[in-house]
């Protein structure tokens, strides 16, 4: 197990950009690399730090904050077209979704590069909330196989 130690106001800093920037929805490399590039301008000491971790402890930071639910007091609103191309996407998977949890990320990473807002909404949700979405549209897709 490593362990990572800061200050609490390197901490804060930290959590901020990461919410700021979104950084919890990219996947690991990235999240590096913006994560020094935006602390460069706050806080130079600390990106340096930052920069110079190893793989293992930039995994602990990034899961750190990754995993932290954020609380979302009502679920983001999908327009139709964010259905359509939920739909679209969890039904040409060419594999079989066997846990919906994890298969979430996947969807946020497909979204990242040409929907970022729905990539955002996505990520927003909680487990059970993207559990129920999903339901949505294979149920639908069940019922209108067209």
């Amino acid at each position: 197990m490593s362990y990572l130690r800061f200050t609490p106001d390197e901490y804060r800093t930290i959590a901020d950009l990461c919410r700021e920037l979104d950084l919890c929805g990219r996947h690991q490399p990235a999240f590096h690399r913006l994560l020094v590039q935006a602390l460069r301008d706050v806080s130079p000491a600390l990106a340096t730090r930052i920069a110079r971790l190893g793989r293992t402890k930039v995994g602990v930071l990034y899961w750190h904050f990754r995993e932290r639910p954020t609380i979302v007091r009502t679920p983001p609103q999908f327009t139709a077209q964010d259905m359509r191309l939920i739909a679209e996407a969890c039904h040409t998977v060419p594999f079989r979704v066997r846990q919906v949890r994890p298969f979430k990320h996947v969807l946020i990473e497909l979204f990242q590069e040409e929907w970022p807002a729905l990539a955002r909404k996505l990520t927003r949700l909680s487990g059970c909330q993207f559990e129920e979405i999903y339901e949505q549209v294979v149920c639908q897709r069940r019922q209108d196989p067209a």
